[in-house]
């Protein structure tokens, strides 16, 4: 079964495409490099803000050949790559980027690989906490057209082809989306597989509200001075519209599965979000706060 997307009015805004940035570095090929690194956070935890903040003096990018790789993930975890034709991919991909930082979510799925191929390569885990994540991901998936190929390993993160919506979460298949055991159970996992794999002198976790903050602490881990950081880029590709399906959900069945997946991470990093109301209060608090801003800008 292939989900159908169902856009709300004003959506439809065309797939993203690979940025001037990433274009740029794609032919960039020297033969050395100043730090090696990869950003493997969730989708929408902010690894297109850390490939920005890099970008102005490093060879940084945000998912470069991203269709490529995902091809080669679908295709290894059916069995129709082996390990062989894998590890030649992402040798093969390495040779012809030779980034200095790659930032891309779908890297994921092939961590074990990254590890035992670069010893030498660091790697930042930004994560952010399972609300604010799961939020913005349905508006993400609300916003945009998505390609194939996307659409594709959509169904593969997130189980699509496996699990159907429980009556409470009838809105999602409304919409369009996925279910909830799909979502949070990726969330934890992704991060999780990654704090217990990546050896702890080889990462950084960063929370994505705190990347600003933490210029210092990824200049220091990567090895190169804070002032060649460029903090005007620590928050790009904002999301855009605000759909807050998250509250028409039963919000006791919300928290069960909070609990189920995520609880364990979220005490972890995020101890001060106790629950769904915790945190939908602090981000009503934040939307009027920059909404007045806002305003007494235009005012001025």
């Amino acid at each position: 079964m292939t989900r159908a997307k169902k856009l709300m009015p004003g959506a439809g805004v065309p797939p993203k495409r690979t940025g001037r940035l990433g274009r740029f570095v794609l032919r960039l090929r020297p033969s050395s490099r100043r730090f090696h690194a990869y950003c493997i956070g969730t989708s929408k935890s902010g690894t297109h803000s850390v490939a920005e903040i890099f970008g102005r003096r490093y060879r940084a990018a945000h998912e470069p050949g991203v269709e490529q790789l995902i091809d080669m993930i679908l295709t290894s975890s059916s069995g129709k790559a082996s390990q062989s034709q894998l590890v030649e991919f992402v040798r093969s991909r390495d040779s012809r980027l030779r980034l200095e930082l790659e930032c891309s979510h779908p890297l994921f799925h092939i961590l074990d690989v990254l590890l035992g191929e670069f010893d030498e390569a660091r790697f930042i885990l930004t994560i952010r906490d399972c609300y604010s994540w799961l939020d913005s991901q349905i508006n993400s998936q609300l916003s945009y057209i998505e390609d194939k190929h996307w659409q594709n390993f959509g169904e593969f993160k997130y189980l699509g082809e496996s699990v159907r919506h429980p009556e409470k979460e009838q809105i999602f298949a409304q919409f369009g989306l996925y279910t909830l055991d799909g979502y949070l159970s990726a969330w934890a996992s992704h991060n999780q597989k990654v704090l217990t794999t990546v050896p702890r002198d080889r990462l950084l976790v960063v929370r994505t509200q705190d990347i600003a903050k933490d210029l210092p602490k990824l200049g220091d881990f990567l090895g190169v001075p804070v002032n060649n950081l460029d903090p005007t880029r620590a928050h790009s590709f904002k999301g855009g519209k605000k759909f807050s399906l998250l509250s028409k959900l039963d919000q006791q069945y919300l928290e069960e599965k909070v609990n189920k997946y995520c609880r364990t991470l979220m005490d972890a990093y995020f101890p001060q979000v106790e629950n769904f109301g915790v945190w939908h209060s602090a981000r009503r608090r934040t939307l009027e706060s920059a909404f007045a801003r806002d305003r007494g800008i235009a005012q001025a």
